[in-house]
């Protein structure tokens, strides 16, 4: 999925193959330390994606951000809706999480339906980054607790 450039059109483009590896690992690190990315699969069990829970630094405060992202030809059935869901109803089970933030790319309208759809409070536009590029973003909280 990070070498296609249609799917990483919302986060500065594709990644060289030859970054896949320490990216992969990465994440590999991060899941053994706290397990909270999946994968997104068929109703058959193949691997369509991928989604999480990680921690990250906004405005100088620990937040917890969601990210999801699909392989191209899985886009459109439903599944990031399905995967969105079973995740906000494991972290609602999760003291910890307090709220949840995402920033889908603001001409990703796919993402920020989903945001929408599960109650996602929209902020504001920001700029952001990934991988060195700079993004516009649309900035969504959902409360999880008060």
């Amino acid at each position: 999925m990070e070498t296609d450039p249609e799917v990483m059109s919302e986060l500065g483009g594709p990644v060289p193959r030859e970054e896949i590896p320490a990216l992969h690992q990465r994440r590999l690190d991060g899941v053994a330390a706290d397990p909270w990315w999946f994968v997104i699969v068929t109703d058959d069990g193949e691997p369509a994606g991928e989604i999480g829970i990680w921690e990250t630094e906004h405005d100088g405060a620990t937040v917890h951000e969601t990210g999801w992202m699909l392989a191209r030809e899985f886009h459109g059935r439903g599944l990031a809706s399905a995967a969105l869901a079973e995740l906000l109803d494991r972290a609602r089970g999760e003291p910890r999480f307090q709220q949840i933030h995402a920033w889908p790319g603001v001409t990703n309208p796919a993402s920020n339906a989903l945001c929408r759809k599960f109650g996602f409070e929209l902020l504001g536009e920001e700029v952001g980054g990934y991988r060195g590029a700079i993004l516009r973003v649309n900035h969504w909280v959902l409360q999880l607790r008060f």
